[in-house]
C-alpha cells in the first residue's frame, strides 16, 4: 500500500495554488498535494503565498521563494526518512 510521507495543503484562493506546486506529486511519489477551499488563514492568505507542509505553515514573500523553500523541506524530509531505513 502506497502512502505519502509529505502532505502539502494549499488554499485554492492563495497565490501558491499553481501547477508548479502540484508537479511535486509527479516528481516524487512520497508527496501529496491537496487543494482546499479554505484553510482558515485568511489574513495570511491575502498577504503571502503559503502552504501547510505536514501541518506546519510555510510562507514566503514571493511565490518563487515559497516553491524553493517547499522543495528544500520536502527533500530534507525524504532524506531524513531514507536515512532511517
Amino acid at each position: 500500500m502506497a502512502y505519502s510521507l509529505v502532505l502539502i495543503e494549499v488554499c485554492d484562493a492563495n497565490r501558491a495554488c499553481v501547477p508548479e506546486l502540484f508537479n511535486l506529486e509527479a516528481e516524487n511519489v512520497s508527496v501529496s498535494v491537496i487543494e482546499n477551499s479554505c484553510m482558515s488563514e485568511c489574513e495570511l492568505c491575502a498577504a503571502n503565498p503559503y502552504v501547510f507542509l505536514n501541518g506546519e505553515i510555510v510562507s514566503a514573500d514571493s511565490l518563487e521563494s515559497l516553491l524553493q523553500t517547499v522543495r528544500e523541506r520536502v527533500n530534507e524530509l525524504i532524506k531524513a526518512y531514507n536515512s532511517l531505513s
